[in-house]
């Protein structure tokens, strides 16, 4: 019995320890500059949080390191005899701690320099480092051509768009389609959908948005009235439950839509508070009708 009490308090004690290893804490300092200039909508208190926060960030930054999201596309083609070289490279990051209070008052001065007002904020704190789950799923992005389906990131206007899906374990998935920096379409759950959850079960294999293997699956045909569109497909996974963010639903034959700022909003913070989510992001190329893209 004796030895059954010490393996229980030498698990207790090493779980402890792997805890604190994967969490460390530790008190933080930064600075940060921040320009405001006389056709910058923002008021002076506005300014002065916003610095704040970015000296806060910076001093996470330092301690802790980033976790960072580079979607980078890379397109050459040819259009009307023209050559078209493209390079997108768009990075999200995210600090790997958390502010967990003052340790003294933040210290912000403010200077008139080259016309413009100068923010500079010194901050102190405690914060803690966060750790993040990778969890191994499998995912692809496909489209419907003469009735056949290819994994592509680049479509032609009409092509229907498809996506399989794969995790090792029990959870909660959303799609979106950022259309660009002011419009984010909701892709799953499916519109219509009153929980506001799309629960995934461990080691099925999911084809979304085909309607012959789910009856409640909504169509993605992918459309542009441009020659070359570019849009970003973001997938949201997790263990734990979460809910969409809050969007608009307009017409029955709409997608659901949300602003991409309140969009990315919800999203950092869904990631603050789960640790165990991940995103997972794809560029797709949409080709217009005079254009095709094999």
């Amino acid at each position: 019995m004796n030895r059954l009490y010490y393996l229980i308090i030498m698990i207790c004690f090493s779980t402890l320890s792997l805890t604190c290893r994967a969490q460390r804490e530790a008190q933080v300092h930064g600075t940060y500059s921040y320009t405001v200039s006389e056709n910058d909508d923002i008021t002076l208190k506005e300014a002065k949080r916003r610095c704040i926060e970015l000296a806060r960030i910076d001093a996470l930054k330092a301690e802790f390191g980033e976790f960072v999201a580079s979607d980078i596309i890379e397109s050459n083609s040819e259009t009307d005899g023209e050559s078209d070289s493209f390079f997108w490279e768009n990075s999200v990051a995210m600090t790997k701690g958390e502010w967990l209070g003052n340790t003294q008052p933040p210290v912000v001065n403010i200077e008139y320099k080259d016309g413009n007002l100068l923010f500079t904020a010194e901050v102190w704190g405690n914060a803690r480092e966060v750790v993040r789950a990778a969890t191994d799923i499998k995912w692809d992005v496909l489209r419907e051509n003469d009735g056949k389906r290819e994994k592509t990131t680049h479509f032609n206007n009409g092509n229907r768009l498809y996506i399989d899906f794969q995790t090792p374990a029990d959870g909660y998935l959303a799609i979106y389609l950022v259309e660009d920096d002011k419009n984010t379409l909701g892709l799953l759950p499916y519109k219509g959908d009153a929980t506001g959850r799309f629960p995934v079960k461990a080691g099925k294999k999911y084809w979304l948005f085909d309607r012959r293997v789910d009856m409640t699956a909504k169509s993605i045909t992918m459309k542009t009235t441009k020659k070359l569109e570019r849009n970003k497909i973001v997938l949201i996974y997790s263990p734990n439950p979460f809910t969409k963010c809050v969007d608009n639903t307009g017409s029955r034959y709409q997608l659901n839509a949300v602003s991409t700022h309140e969009f990315q909003k919800w999203l950092m913070g869904c990631l603050r508070q789960d640790h165990d989510m991940i995103v997972k992001r794809k560029w797709i190329e949409i080709h217009g009708t005079n254009t095709d893209n094999q």
